[in-house]
């Protein structure tokens, strides 16, 4: 199971939602009525070109970020600059991933949100809001375990240094009272007493100073909520390789190639 598979799932929907509107009407102000017979066209060489529904409501976001990768120079250069077609670009490798089923890591997934955000805003899109909600919580809920361990160890370092104070006391107490108490009974001894008394009481301190408790044990993990019996969830963990062939282009080109040369025709 994805920890990060419902975040990544509500961002495409959102950015979806919010793209179905704006390239209807990017494409009906550069083309007219003759729109969707343009939009079919960015799927010449897919097999998405003889399926694509007439309805844009039903155009997920594979179908809306690789028409406005496609008609870029077009219609949406105009009034988008290269940094947004780089998210484009980037969007449209984070859907490929998630449609293949491929695991998401915190950082991709914040990442992911991040763009659809800065996307979405620059289109001025409407109730996105919940975006950076979720990036909120992403950010808790990965840092959140971090901070709350520092607060352990800083109260357990506190907590050493009163129990090695209070040894310190005792010893002291010890070595002033064994000389004197013990004079006559132990004649010279007693210096052996005290010292070794006051070894007991270094060593006491000397342990609980550099002492550091160890949490383990069942608990539940932060992110993914399930049960983990050490310090690194095994299931969070593991991050996804990087595929190079996600940023392939509609037409069959790397976006990084493609990135550099806007100005080349399509």
């Amino acid at each position: 199971m994805d920890p990060f598979q419902d975040s990544v799932t509500l961002a495409l929907d959102t950015l979806t939602v919010a793209l179905r509107p704006y390239v209807r009407k990017r494409l009906e102000d550069a083309f007219g009525d003759d729109w969707f017979e343009v939009a079919r066209g960015s799927f010449r060489n897919d097999r998405t070109y003889g399926n694509l529904p007439a309805d844009i409501d039903d155009w997920d976001a594979h179908a809306l970020l690789s028409i406005m990768w496609d008609q870029w120079n077009a219609v949406f250069r105009q009034q988008l600059s290269l940094f947004e077609r780089s998210l484009v670009a980037e969007l449209r490798a984070f859907r490929n991933r998630w449609a293949h089923q491929r695991t998401f890591s915190f950082d991709d997934t914040y990442r992911l949100l991040d763009s659809v955000q800065r996307l979405l805003a620059r289109i001025d899109a409407d109730n996105t809001a919940h975006l950076g909600e979720i990036k909120f919580d992403l950010l808790r809920d990965e840092f959140g375990e971090a901070i709350n361990a520092q607060a352990r160890e800083t109260e357990n370092q506190r907590e050493r240094w009163v129990t090695a104070f209070v040894y310190f006391m005792c010893c002291s107490v010890f070595v002033y009272l064994i000389p004197n108490a013990f004079a006559e009974t132990l004649g010279e001894l007693r210096w052996a007493l005290t010292t070794a008394v006051a070894m007991c009481f270094g060593y006491l301190i000397y342990k609980r100073v550099r002492h550091r408790p160890v949490q383990v044990g069942p608990h539940e993990c932060r992110r993914c909520r399930r049960i983990i019996y050490g310090t690194n969830c095994p299931y969070c963990s593991r991050t996804a390789s990087f595929d190079a062939d996600e940023f392939l282009g509609a037409d069959g080109e790397s976006s990084s190639q493609t990135l550099v040369r806007p100005g080349q025709p399509r």
